[in-house]
């Protein structure tokens, strides 16, 4: 249990005004194990964690930090999470291979942002697409949005995706990498992509505009087993992130010192960064145009409809 949740629910405790009231408060709640990565997306759920939402839900949230959507779509397959904030790309690609995989709530949107993008050094000649022809370019997992975004937008502006090479790097260990010129790109989401441009990185352009003008960047997932066995849970859980989520998409900068907290970045550079658009209900339009991309870049053997992912407890 985090330090936010501990507090809240001993003010419940405070409330009710005796132990044995405390203890069935806390007996009462339902544990979510949740992973996600230090990204924007999870300000909505630690605000949420903070200001009690869940717990007025009946729920209470063991999170967990992760470096990769893979590596959490990965421990929700094994059982080590319920709940997992991830790439679309993992899920669609566990869905082809028969893991059953369903979204369960909101995470956030690429809107033709500034948000994610391509970085490079300051100094870096690179500018153009056909520029990146045979260079090496970071990621935080190979199979990502990422990957497929790059390749896509190299491909749709001059230069020839097969040449790209690409490199599995950790968030946190890119700036170096680049100073080092041990690669010569960075696909980064905020907020270590604000964070690297006021240390002097240089964002090259928009290249998650190549899949499509609106898209899910990441999303909640479960496996379908968990959602059977606990749809009231899960429906519950959905409805905390999407009412989280409109909330901090009118009121982002309440959610800046949660974003902090959990991605360890200073809070100016979250407080001055554009924050992501925050999803407020699961959309198959959203989720669409990643599974045709993933497709056409040969990262699954064909395209699906998206509602063969979304669960029925999700918020619509």
């Amino acid at each position: 249990m985090n330090r936010a949740m501990s507090l809240s629910l001993f003010g419940s405790a405070v409330v009710l005004g005796c132990p044995s009231a405390r203890a069935f408060a806390q007996s009462a709640l339902t544990t979510i194990r949740a992973g996600a990565t230090p990204i924007d997306s999870l300000a909505p759920v630690a605000y949420a964690m903070r200001t009690g939402m869940f717990e007025k839900a009946g729920l209470q949230i063991e999170l967990s930090m992760m470096a990769s959507g893979n590596a959490i779509t990965a421990a929700v397959a094994g059982g080590a999470l319920d709940i997992g904030l991830s790439s679309l790309v993992a899920i669609i690609q566990g869905h082809l291979r028969g893991i059953p995989f369903t979204i369960v709530a909101p995470g956030g949107l690429w809107v033709d942002a500034d948000t994610n993008g391509l970085l490079v050094p300051k100094s870096s000649t690179l500018r153009k697409a056909s520029d990146f022809n045979g260079k090496t370019i970071s990621t935080n997992a190979l199979a990502s949005l990422d990957t497929v975004a790059m390749q896509a937008w190299v491909d749709q502006n001059g230069g020839d995706s097969k040449t790209l090479h690409f490199f599995e790097l950790p968030a946190a260990a890119v700036e170096a990498a680049l100073s080092q010129g041990r690669i010569d790109a960075s696909l980064l989401s905020n907020p270590q992509y604000a964070a690297a441009i006021a240390d002097g990185a240089r964002s090259v352009g928009h290249v998650y505009d190549a899949v499509a003008r609106q898209f899910s960047l990441g999303v909640w997932v479960a496996m379908q087993s968990y959602v059977e066995k606990n749809h009231a849970v899960v429906e519950r859980f959905s409805r905390v992130v999407a009412d989280a989520g409109t909330f901090a998409r009118a009121h982002p900068e309440a959610t800046v010192a949660d974003e902090a907290q959990y991605t360890k970045q200073d809070p100016s550079v979250i407080a001055h960064m554009q924050r992501q658009r925050m999803g407020t209900t699961v959309s198959a339009s959203d989720i669409q145009p990643v599974i045709d991309a993933s497709a056409k870049y040969k990262f699954i053997e064909k395209a699906f409809p998206a509602t063969d992912l979304i669960s029925d407890a999700a918020a619509r």
